[in-house]
């Protein structure tokens, strides 16, 4: 049962307080709520698991906090089959993403980075999977001779947007997925929308040379397509507006003939009926 803590420490549950924000719902709007809000206490007990909720996600930020805001071995919570995936990304072995990571080096660089992880939380339809949001902040102060992208210090800095990211546990509690950088609002930050470690490098002037490195530019298609619905949109609204003129004359004489009738009515002394 989802549940939040209030401010003196106690948790309640959600249920309650979404139901009774309902009660006062007009039938049918009851009707659709019941039937597209998920009841998750019903979803968990339909996708039993052999860890509950808080402990999973007591093992998601073990993992982030041990292997400082990057999932690695330390701790003894990676599994052997770990893969992580990314929006562009991925996936990657376990072998292939650790190595990265090291060749990477990023809190070298960015010293100050702070990760800004908040809302995690199991998914009722997946129970082994935890979901939380990541924004993040950090400036680029870190530099290395021997890097190809930060030979100096920027001192520019990243706003990133908030990111769906994931764990997924096997049922001995292991993470064997690691999903990053599902941007949530590309307008939120400094990154052009782009999430992970592509949109940290475009916010300090040093993206990837290749597309999917770039901020989003719509097709020359998609453009086309957009302008011919804007076109047709248009065009629609020309046609009803002058149907709506075309009626407006009749109603206009009809209104006119009735207010005639009622003039001669009230002209007319009171006994000549």
């Amino acid at each position: 049962m989802s549940s939040v803590v209030q401010l003196d420490g106690t948790q309640r549950s959600t249920a309650a307080s979404t139901s009774d924000a309902l009660d006062d719902l007009p039938p049918a709007a009851k009707a659709w709520a019941a039937a597209n809000f998920v009841d998750e206490s019903k979803e968990f007990a339909a996708h039993p698991f052999p860890f509950a909720p808080q402990e999973l996600v007591a093992r998601s930020k073990r993992i982030l906090a041990l292997n400082i805001g990057f999932p690695g071995e330390e701790g003894g919570l990676m599994a052997e089959d770990f893969e992580f995936a990314g929006p562009v990304v991925g996936p990657l072995s376990k072998q292939a993403y650790l190595g990265s990571i090291k060749s990477f080096g990023f809190n070298t660089f960015f010293p100050d980075a702070v990760f800004e992880m908040y809302d995690f939380r199991v998914d009722p339809f997946e129970p082994n999977r935890v979901w939380f949001t990541s924004r993040g902040t950090g400036t680029q102060t870190g530099s290395s001779k021997d890097s190809p992208f930060f030979k100096e210090a920027t001192g520019k800095s990243y706003v990133n947007p908030p990111q769906a990211c994931s764990f997924t546990f096997n049922e001995q509690g292991l993470v064997n997925q690691y999903t990053i950088g599902y941007v949530m609002d590309r307008r939120v930050g400094n990154t052009g929308g782009l999430g992970g470690l592509y949109g940290i490098l475009y916010a300090i002037g040093k993206p990837f040379p290749f597309p999917e490195a770039q901020p989003h530019k719509p097709s020359l298609r998609m453009r086309l397509f957009n302008k011919l619905g804007r076109y047709m949109a248009e065009q629609k609204a020309k046609k009803e507006a002058k149907e709506a003129s075309d009626v407006q004359p009749k109603l206009h004489s009809h209104v006119t003939t009735a207010t005639g009738l009622r003039s001669v009515w009230d002209w007319l002394p009171c006994g000549s009926l």
